[in-house]
């Protein structure tokens, strides 16, 4: 028979692994957010080093890219049993998160090749829920605080007029805080904080067909990297039951996924761009998920995952010689099973509309902002699965808004018509 101490442990790790698409977080970096993320193919500034590499060999000179967003994922359940589990529907509290996309680059000339290299950091991934202390899942979960930064050191080097190419070194460390209530003991929690890193790469190409079509694709894929995150496990339980509660070292793998995008660029008017993106995430790589606790506690949970994928289109019109205006929509289609569905970190298909401006205050001062609002299709998680049955109804807002400065851009502008 297990002991109070292994049932606690299991009650407070188990669902965190319950997971299916759900820590993906957009490009908050305005311009592309604005254009659903369907821009990998029509990168203008130094964020380039994250969405596509290979077009850092356009931008020359010094271009930075300074961008911040709040971010706010709103669930909302409601009991499918009559009422058996609790008070419903329940909602997940209003705290916005701040994710950020920062990064430089610089482009220069080598024995007639243009190359350039660029660096910077990002959140490419996370999940923030936060449930009321009492609500009816709290045995399930109560808060999930999980950060996936990356840093990119990435390059892109001009083989040709129509052939550039890309590469990067990536590092993704990830921060979790996790509680859970122990049930049905009321304020009985556990938490669970972790936090490590690790290595990975991406390649990427820019292609155009044709020196006389303005049409530009895309290539970008990133290979996923495991982080080894470790923390500790703390229980705050009655004292009767606190010497078979003791707290414990926590060791766990989380695999950031492999990630491919392909992408079109079209201008078919000087100030008309169309772009189109396609990515899949492959999360099917999960096939199991083991939590190694110091007191020698080892939980192997299967995991569940199909791969997930997004189709996105956008549109950029430069409405005078200093305004952008820039919309976009896309759908997410995830890899999720129902009934494996969990509160932890709410997921589903999503279809998502966006849009934006950007405005030149002069050559090099570029201001961008833009707005992201997502529909995520209602789950029904099923009695006897893996989740508290009921419906589960999120959404999900962003707002963004950046700054680009791009001497060197500007600069090559103003040489361009001296050189005619």
């Amino acid at each position: 028979m297990r002991s109070i101490k292994t049932i606690l442990a299991v009650l407070l790790l188990l669902p965190a692994l319950a997971l299916a698409n759900g820590y993906d977080v957009p490009n908050v970096a305005p311009r592309d957010m604005s254009m659903a993320g369907s821009a990998n193919a029509a990168q203008t500034d130094a964020g380039a080093a994250y969405a596509m590499p290979a077009a850092l060999a356009r931008l020359p000179g010094l271009n930075l890219s300074l961008n911040g967003s709040a971010l706010f994922l709103e669930t909302e359940w409601t009991d499918i049993t009559g009422g058996s589990y609790g008070p419903s529907p329940a909602r997940t509290k209003f705290k916005p998160v701040p994710p950020i996309a920062i990064f430089g680059s610089y482009g220069f000339e080598v024995a007639g090749r243009r190359l350039a290299v660029g660096a910077g950091l990002n959140v490419p991934g996370g999940g923030n829920v936060f449930w009321n202390d009492d609500w009816a899942g709290r045995g399930r979960i109560i808060t999930v605080d999980r950060k996936i930064y990356g840093a990119y050191l990435s390059g892109g080097y001009e083989l040709n007029e129509q052939l550039r190419l890309g590469a990067s070194l990536i590092y993704y460390y990830g921060t979790e805080y996790l509680k859970q209530g122990v049930q049905p003991i009321p304020g009985a929690y556990g938490e669970l904080a972790t936090r490590g890193g690790g290595l990975a790469w991406g390649l990427s190409a820019e292609i155009k067909p044709s020196t006389s079509v303005p049409l530009t694709l895309g290539f970008d894929f990133k290979y996923h990297g495991t982080m080894d995150l470790r923390g500790d496990g703390h229980f705050s339980v009655p004292d009767p039951l606190a010497p078979n509660a003791q707290d414990q070292s926590v060791r766990h793998e989380l695999t950031y996924p492999s990630v491919l995008n392909f992408a079109i660029a079209f201008r078919p008017a000087q100030a008309l761009l169309v772009t189109f993106g396609y990515t899949n995430t492959f999360y099917s790589i999960y096939k199991a998920d083991t939590f190694l606790g110091g007191a020698g506690l080892v939980i192997e949970v299967p995991r569940n995952y199909g791969d997930g994928y997004t189709f996105r289109l956008g549109g950029e019109w430069d409405a005078t010689d200093r305004l952008a205006v820039r919309a976009g929509l896309l759908r997410d289609v995830s890899g999720l099973d129902p009934t494996q569905y969990s509160p932890t970190l709410p997921d589903s298909s999503t279809w998502a509309v966006t849009g934006g401006l950007g405005f030149k205050v002069t050559p090099a001062w570029v201001v961008n902002a833009a707005v992201f609002r997502g529909f995520m299709d209602q789950v029904t998680a099923p009695v006897g699965g893996s989740s508290i049955p009921g419906t589960y109804q999120s959404s999900v807002w962003i707002a963004s808004a950046g700054v680009t400065w791009q001497p060197g851009v500007a600069a090559a502008a103003a040489a361009a018509p001296a050189a005619k």
